[in-house]
């Protein structure tokens, strides 16, 4: 009669993994080290899975209440331009708080691509020049390397077409499984 055990883990940071992992090395029993190992790869999956699907829900969730928001925005807003209302008093959980028309002005800086093509467009013709500047930009760029893990559909693998067997690969061939006489009359 056997019995199983499930044993409960709770998701560890990095550090305590780590420490989780020097543990197990000093263990006697490297065969329960990669049970425990294996159990807590798949509690850790199956909990990720389940957090990754909740923050796809939660965010169409987000986004569909970030347009229904958006569009009762401009319809409070057309309502508060045409009646020329400049304050709404709020009254419940916003006590002490005001709707209002708001305008702002916001400015958009141009962006990295655009301010290289203005750089390139203003010195085309001084090219000592514009490749010390772009020589300098591309010094001063990071390449941050982050790891983490993705999920992403399995593709499906073409099937390749047989290539072709040259006579060289038909000589080694031959000379492979020992009819080196037919492959030498070439």
């Amino acid at each position: 009669m056997s019995i199983a055990v499930k044993k409960q883990f709770s998701i560890m940071s990095a550090p305590d993994l780590a420490n989780l992992a020097t543990q197990q090395s000093s263990s006697d029993n490297s065969a329960g080290e990669q049970e425990i190992t294996l159990e807590y790869f798949k509690a850790c999956l199956k909990e990720y899975l389940k957090l990754d699907e909740e923050i796809k829900t939660l965010g169409k969730a987000l986004r569909q209440r970030r347009d229904k928001q958006t569009n009762l925005s401009q319809s409070l807003l057309i309502f508060l331009n045409r009646n020329d209302i400049n304050q709404v008093q709020l009254e419940g959980t916003y006590t002490g708080q005001e709707l209002t028309p708001n305008k702002v002005n916001k400015v958009k800086s141009p962006s990295a691509g655009s301010i290289i093509e203005i750089v390139n467009a203003k010195l085309a013709n001084n090219p000592d020049l514009l490749k010390s500047i772009t020589d300098e930009i591309a010094a001063h760029k990071e390449t941050v390397e982050v790891e983490k893990v993705k999920i992403s559909k399995i593709k499906a693998q073409k099937k390749k077409a047989m290539p072709t067997i040259t006579e060289e690969s038909a000589l080694s061939t031959a000379l492979l499984l020992g009819s080196g006489a037919s492959a030498s009359s070439n």
